[in-house]
């Protein structure tokens, strides 16, 4: 018996992951394999949905998908989910058959600081498939692999796409199209259940902004989300920050009769003050980066704290944007945080002297701090 297993969080199940378990069944000739969610991911931070509801996703995802069982084994058996626990339990209750466990060429690189990887290796060999978003030095892990465990893995002839679970359940959170990343039965599953459901913020949002601005925010949000472990950010303050960032986007200050707009404000600026008013004054939020992140998502300033920087390149650089440069902003993201920060910020100088247009002094004073005088 050839045996395959594709273990995650599922958080939730998306296209991706059927076509990825439709390939390795072809690919690797197996007689059976199994998709399985972890009760509690071991390298994850975030809780995920009720583990009752991403295994029935599963179920539905993989309904009409033959040679697939989805197993509730993790999710039984409680607690973080080990790798080895798993396949050294599915190894014995088929001590002679072929046993694969399936994961992508960014856990490949991980590997090594897994819970005992001998293990895991002693129990199943590793079929390992490619990511668009992420490059894997397959030549360099199997020479490693060779010299520290005795053995190589399969490589499967596939890319998955990038499609981001993150994104998902943001989208879902403002109330956004999911179907094409999900299929229309999750999607439905989801709004059902109320999964994902949205804070009072992305609330907010979603009834002041029309549909092209929400899926802007969307988008930064999931960008930022990206960075928040590697700058050792508060995620809830990268979420409040990035859902309320253009929150004023539509709004008039007329409206707000305490809200003054300061002199020498050039007119696209005025929101991002006016969104940092409203996130104080009528959401009351307290924290000053927030807010201080909202204010300045637009022009920065000098002295900024990391969540704002953060806000401030998401907003330029989100998978929306569409500008002579920005593919080569968002590889420096994945590479290098604060290169790209100042980056973003001499684009925005050009583009401004470009238009020839008004350049308020705060953005002026982020250039002079950051690039001239070379600050962090």
């Amino acid at each position: 018996m050839k045996t395959g297993i594709l273990g995650g969080t599922f958080n939730p199940v998306h296209t991706e992951h059927v076509i990825l378990v439709k390939t390795a069944i072809k690919q690797l000739k197996l007689d059976k394999l199994i998709v399985m969610p972890t009760f509690l991911p071991p390298h994850k931070n975030i809780i995920p949905a009720p583990a009752e509801d991403r295994l029935e996703m599963l179920k539905i995802a993989f309904s009409d998908v033959e040679k697939v069982t989805v197993s509730d084994f993790e999710i039984q058996k409680k607690g973080k989910s080990y790798t080895f626990e798993t396949v050294e339990h599915f190894r014995a209750s088929d001590p002679d058959g072929e046993l694969y466990f399936i994961c992508g060429g960014d856990m490949l690189t991980d590997f090594k600081t897994w819970r005992y990887p001998e293990r895991i290796l002693a129990a199943c060999r590793l079929a390992v498939f490619g990511r668009e978003d992420y490059h894997t030095d397959y030549k360099a892990e199997e020479d490693y692999f060779n010299k520290n465990f005795g053995c190589g893995f399969t490589k499967l002839d596939y890319i998955g796409k990038s499609i981001s679970s993150t994104k998902i359940r943001v989208y879902s959170s403002f109330g956004l199209d999911v179907k094409a990343m999900t299929g229309e039965k999750i999607e439905k599953y989801i709004k059902e259940k109320g999964l994902y459901r949205s804070n009072r913020y992305a609330d907010f949002v979603a009834k002041v902004l029309p549909e092209k601005r929400l899926i802007h925010t969307a988008n930064v949000l999931v960008c930022a989300l990206k960075k928040v472990k590697e700058l050792n950010l508060n995620y809830d303050k990268v979420m409040t920050a990035a859902t309320l960032h253009d929150c004023a986007k539509y709004l008039n200050p007329d409206d707000y009769k305490d809200f003054t707009v300061p002199a020498g404000m050039p007119q696209p600026v005025v929101h991002a003050f006016l969104g940092a008013f409203i996130a104080e004054k009528v959401l009351g939020i307290e924290d000053e980066e927030i807010i201080d992140a909202i204010r300045y998502h637009t022009s920065g300033k000098a002295g900024m704290s990391v969540l704002g920087k953060l806000i401030f390149t998401a907003d330029m650089i989100e998978e929306g944007r569409v500008y002579e440069g920005v593919e080569k902003l968002r590889e420096i993201y994945d590479k290098d945080f604060e290169e790209c920060f100042k980056e973003c910020l001499k684009e925005e100088v050009v583009h401004l002297l470009n238009k020839k247009s008004m350049i308020y002094i705060e953005t002026l004073n982020a250039y002079d701090y950051y690039i001239k005088n070379g600050e962090k």
